[in-house]
């Protein structure tokens, strides 16, 4: 069961913000291992600087999101399933994927909980974008019914049907794990990720 603090760390999509709360939690004592633990995944996933200026960071773990779905497609071309995979593990050992799971249970724990927050503030980061949600240059809005169909193939394809098509299914199972659970919390009735 998480503290106040911590819930609100993983309800945060700004850096800063997120690790001014893991900080609070951390002065007040609270769960001191998983806290030295989350501090470890923050400095991994915030380690680059953001293109938005000093003050903030780039989220390496959507940048990992978004390399996964640009190569979505890759598995259809011939000898696209090679430079995608070669791509995915590049930005897997920037992030130290491997190296993280193979620490503890308590450490895969964690990372899996911060793969569930990527795709959460995905799925969010979509839902307002109104160019992810318009046709025509952003001109034409579609409908609610086609935005929501629309996400749910982009997450399906990203996160389910990519991993076997490049043969990295270990590799990315905590992401397909994510994945299936935040589409299930964000979709509540309307069937899992499989059903598509």
């Amino acid at each position: 069961m998480d503290t106040p603090t911590i819930a609100a760390y993983y309800r945060e999509a700004d850096p800063m913000k997120r690790k001014n709360l893991l900080e609070q939690s951390i002065e007040a004592g609270e769960e001191p291992e998983e806290n030295a633990i989350r501090k470890e995944l923050w400095e991994l996933r915030y380690q680059g600087p953001s293109e938005l200026g000093p003050q903030t960071r780039a989220d390496g773990f959507l940048g990992l999101w978004m390399i996964l779905e640009f190569n979505r497609d890759a598995g259809k071309r011939l000898f696209g399933g090679k430079g995608a995979r070669k791509e995915i593990v590049k930005s897997l050992e920037k992030l130290k994927f491997r190296e993280t799971c193979e620490k503890s249970s308590l450490h895969e724990e964690l990372l899996y909980r911060e793969c569930c927050h990527m795709v959460k503030l995905y799925m969010d980061l979509c839902e307002k974008d109104k160019s992810y949600n318009s046709v025509l240059c952003g001109i034409l809005t579609i409908s609610k019914d086609r935005a929501k169909n629309k996400l749910k193939n982009d997450i399906y394809e990203t996160a389910i049907s990519l991993p076997p098509a490049v043969g990295m299914e270990n590799e990315l199972s905590l992401i397909t794990k994510a994945a299936k659970e935040m589409y299930e919390l964000h979709f509540p009735g309307e069937g899992g990720l499989e059903d598509l």
